[in-house]
């Protein structure tokens, strides 16, 4: 009760100083005020006084004249005659109405009295403020359009009608997608302006051919009302093949267990240098077989100097129920990585949560590879998961063994790998392996250890994230011989600013039998800093990095013969940068300064050190830099002594990008120079293009690539060349279950016994819907539904000119199923709307017959929802049957009413019943009158 009174308050508080008074009195003594009168409760009624006094020495003879903009009116008219005698005042009410109409903003409202010789004795204007009102309303005219084989090529119009419902002229855009065209996905425009209180059609024509190859297609629309681009609607149209015959296909896979197969075979040249060419054939795809799925991948290349092909990356794929099968090119990156050719077959639970992988694995390269089986070593793994789509909770447990014979070793590795998740700010993700390895050269076994541990937090708003591993020397893993240690940390202070802190820590020293160089380097680095808040377009931070490189790596280049020998190199350096953006997001820049010394292996002194970094982007195009002055790893260090250089390592790189689509998303052209000059390669230019089209059925490629770099007296100019077609063959919902046929007779069972005997006859061009794909049966009154999965599937509805046929669940649950639909006759409903008003009293309307909803409704249940045509008609067919037809008061014009909205009726099979008009009646002038005295 309290906030419905504050509203009220508020909104008289508010229909008072939308007034502002003007006045131009040209008369003496004759005096007019205007009150307000105004109630909440009344928002588009404005109650006025009009107070006119006489205060001259005569009676005053004359008439008070309104004048008021589109959209209002006077109740009372536009004139009220007036007669004051000596020093009487006199009260006026006016009521004026407000219209849905009414322009928004300031309009202005004028009263003047004139006298009886039409002499303008004093005038007073308000502004009365009209608040915006830009509702819009989108609606698609036929949302479901069929086709077939008859009419394929035939073009298809997109209708979209706008229903400007507010106060104001605006200029809207519609935007229809159209999904998988020849040119892929495409988008289109149509502008315009919806007048107030009107509609307006947006309609395209296109010729859906290619797409209707498969099942159906929906057509997105939304409205954009400019020219902010906001949105005000949406909705969208299904172009459905009703065909008798079609083939299953999922149209939302990712929400059950299919996959989707986007098959396409792509063939390539490539030309490298002078003398060496290569062509490449690539193509995968999938087909569902009556139980389950297979899918190819396939890559073969050869090249003009070489006696074999290459295959690799070439698999076929069986999937049935929840298993899997692969034979061919088998990768999996594990803790101990397997890569050649063998097979995997993998078993999943019914809930998707648990899983079980098993493989084997020749380790060759090329799968029609001519040494002998098993002689580039072998490997075999096991997986298990709990929880395999559970990223919060999982865990997993492997087991790897891999036979080297580069080692002569055999490798065994068992472990574990945990996710957990322990709030939302704290995750945990640790790993455990144990290795055993049985060495043949000097028939000895070496144990193992692997751990890994990695987490996320949050302790007094300080953002942690850890990463810590440690290996043995001789561990078969991805990292032999590693401790490893990465910490960072980071929090907001002083509000926006933002501080951090990363430290790493590193220490590698793996160990082989068969190579007896013991390599040894260790790294310490520390980042902190600070990125203060942005100020305007401009965003900067200030840092410190201090670096220490120990490693025994580079002692020959460095004249040390000693293999034992640490060499260390350290820094310590001050960083800045400062990144920019424009305020319409078209620039962006950032510069990066670092800047301190540096103490080399075999200098006592430390040295300047610093880099200077940027970028700039601009749409498409980009440009990047870097200058380096000396080195900063031990890496850079060396190799500049290798080369007999006296003074210290500098580098120059630059490079520039750009990156466009072009002809709506059908071509993409990427390009790029660079240029580094440094001590390890010289002066490097650079450069490529790649170019390529994106269609439906086939796209293209041109990719090219040239480079040169010249250090001491080797001098290398190359220049490679690609070309390629894809093919894109039709997409496939592959689904791993057993899959069947529904095979339908649809007939007309004249004498209603649901059974096809003597009398009745084949039902030829009927639609009938499965779930949500449409049939149209053929001459013989057939349809059939091929490859379906196994379920629960919907017999709908679809009522047509005279027949009807009954709902009922298909179960499909063999490879074939037949069945029988009966139709029968059904009703049919007539109706229309009519006028009826009184053209005196009226309020002004815009008369309207096509668009108005009638609503079908069967109990509590609708069923249809249809619209009167241009004459104000509307026509459905209904099975027998009590029903109650309503119209939608909503979609009436402005100051209109229907008394009657409903009607109750009864469908009988083969008849036409013809309900009464619904009559709409236009609201009435509302006259109030006031009497006063002196």
């Amino acid at each position: 009760m309290f906030h419905y009174l504050f509203r009220k308050i508020v909104l008289i508080f508010l229909i008072s100083i939308s007034f502002v008074f003007t006045s131009a009195q040209v008369y003496s003594g004759i005096d007019m005020e205007i009150r307000n009168e105004s109630t909440a409760d009344k928002p588009n009624i404005v109650d006025l006084v009009v107070l006119v006094k006489n205060e001259t020495s005569s009676k005053f003879e004359g008439n008070i004249y309104i004048d008021v903009p589109k959209g209002f009116r006077s109740v009372s008219g536009n004139q009220i005659k007036l007669e004051l005698n000596v020093g009487e005042k006199r009260f006026l009410p006016v009521k004026i109405l407000v219209s849905n109409d009414a322009g928004y903003g300031d309009e202005e409202i004028v009263f003047s009295c004139k006298s009886s010789a039409n002499e303008l004795i004093v005038k007073k204007k308000l502004i009365y403020r009209v608040q915006e009102n830009n509702t819009l309303r989108l609606n698609a005219e036929n949302p479901l359009i069929y086709m077939n084989e008859n009419n394929i090529n035939d073009s298809v119009e997109i209708k979209a009608r706008v229903t400007n419902m507010g106060n104001k002229r605006q200029d809207i855009t519609v935007v229809f997608k159209i999904p998988e065209t020849a040119q892929g996905t495409i988008f289109v425009e149509r502008k315009g302006s919806v007048d107030v209180l009107k509609d307006t059609v947006f309609s395209f024509k296109f010729i859906p051919a290619h797409i209707l190859k498969s099942t159906q297609m929906t057509i997105n629309i939304a409205g954009f009302r400019e020219p902010e681009k906001e949105i005000f609607g949406n909705t969208s149209v299904s172009v459905q093949n009703i065909s008798s015959t079609q083939r299953y296909r999922d149209m939302q896979p990712l929400m059950g267990y299919s996959s989707y197969a986007k098959n396409s075979i792509t063939a390539g040249y490539r030309r490298i240098g002078d003398n060496a060419d290569m062509y490449q054939l690539i193509g995968s795809g999938g087909f569902n077989l009556p139980a389950g799925y297979i899918f190819i991948s396939g890559n073969i290349y050869t090249m003009n100097n070489q006696d074999d092909p290459i295959v690799n990356n070439t698999y076929i794929s069986y999937h049935r129920g929840n298993s899997a099968v692969t034979l061919g090119n088998v990768n999996r990156m594990l803790e101990m990585p397997l890569f050649g050719r063998g097979a995997e077959y993998s078993l999943t639970s019914a809930d998707k949560d648990k899983k079980v992988e098993i493989g084997f694995i020749d380790q060759s390269f090329n799968l029609i590879e001519k040494t002998p089986f098993l002689q580039n070593g072998y490997g075999l793994y096991a997986k298990g998961t709990i929880g395999a789509q559970n990223t919060s909770r999982s865990i997993s447990g492997v087991y790897v063994f891999r036979n080297d014979p580069y080692e002569k070793a055999d490798h065994n590795l068992l472990g574990t790998d945990v996710q957990y998740l322990f709030s939302k700010d704290w995750r945990l993700n640790a790993k455990l392996y144990s290795g055993m390895s049985f060495y043949e050269a000097d028939r000895s076994t070496k144990p193992s250890l692997g751990v890994e541990s990695q987490y996320s937090g949050v302790i007094s708003k300080i953002n942690l994230n850890g990463s810590y591993f440690y290996s043995t020397d001789y561990y078969p893993g991805n990292r032999r011989g590693v401790l490893q240690i990465q910490q960072s940390f980071s929090k907001n202070i002083f509000k926006e600013h933002y501080w951090y802190a990363n430290i790493l820590v590193s220490d590698f020293s793996p160990k082989y039998f068969s190579y007896d160089y013991n390599t040894r380097s260790k790294n310490l680095r520390l980042d902190t800093g600070i990125n203060f808040a942005k100020k305007g377009d401009f965003g900067w931070g200030i840092g410190y990095q201090y670096q220490e490189e120990t490693s025994n790596n580079y002692n020959s280049f460095l004249g040390i013969f000693n293999s034992f020998e640490q060499n260390q190199l350290k820094a310590q350096r001050l960083t800045e940068y400062t990144n920019w953006t424009s305020p319409d997001k078209k620039h962006s820049s950032i510069l990066g300064i670092e800047a301190g010394l540096v103490t080399y292996p075999d200098m006592e002194k430390p040295r300047l050190q610093m880099k200077l970094s940027g970028n700039y982007g601009y749409k498409a195009f980009s440009f990047s830099y870097i200058y380096q002055y000396g080195a900063y790893f031990l890496s850079e260090y060396a190799f500049s002594k290798v080369m007999n250089k006296t003074e210290d390592y500098k580098k120059l790189s630059l490079s520039a990008f750009y990156n466009k689509t072009l002809f709506k998303n059908k071509i993409n052209v990427i390009s790029g120079v660079s240029y580094t000059d440094d001590i390890l390669y010289g002066k490097a230019p650079s450069a490529f293009f790649n170019l390529k089209y994106l269609g439906k059925q086939y796209g293209l490629y041109l990719n090219s690539s040239w480079y040169k770099y010249s250090i001491g007296s080797l001098h290398t100019n190359m220049l490679t060349i690609e070309a390629g077609v894809t093919l894109n063959l039709p997409t496939n919902t592959l689904d791993p279950g057993k899959k069947g046929s529904i095979k339908a007779f649809v007939y007309y069972d004249n004498n209603d016994n649901n059974r096809y005997d003597e009398g009745d006859e084949a039902a030829d061009g009927y639609v009938i819907m499965i779930n949500t794909i449409s049939f149209k049966s053929n001459k013989e009154g057939n349809i059939e539904y091929k490859q379906i999965p196994y379920g629960k599937y919907r017999l709908k509805q679809v009522i047509q000119q005279g027949w009807y046929y009954d709902d009922m669940d298909i179960e499909m649950d063999s490879h074939r199923r037949s069945l029988e639909i009966p139709l029968h006759r059904n009703g049919t409903v007539r109706g229309k709307i009519t006028y009826d008003f009184d053209a005196k009293t009226a309020q002004e309307f815009n008369p309207k017959l096509g668009g108005i909803i009638i609503n079908i409704f069967q109990g509590e249940k609708l069923l249809q929802r249809i619209s009167t045509d241009d004459n104000g008609e509307f026509l459905a067919f209904l099975r027998t049957g009590e029903y109650r037809i309503s119209l939608n008061e909503s979609t009436l014009p402005v100051n209109t009413y229907c008394e009657q909205t409903y009607t109750d009726m009864e469908s009988i099979a083969g008849k036409i019943t013809v309900l009464n008009p619904f009559v709409i009646k236009v609201k009435e002038k509302n006259i109030r009158v006031k009497k006063f005295g002196n």
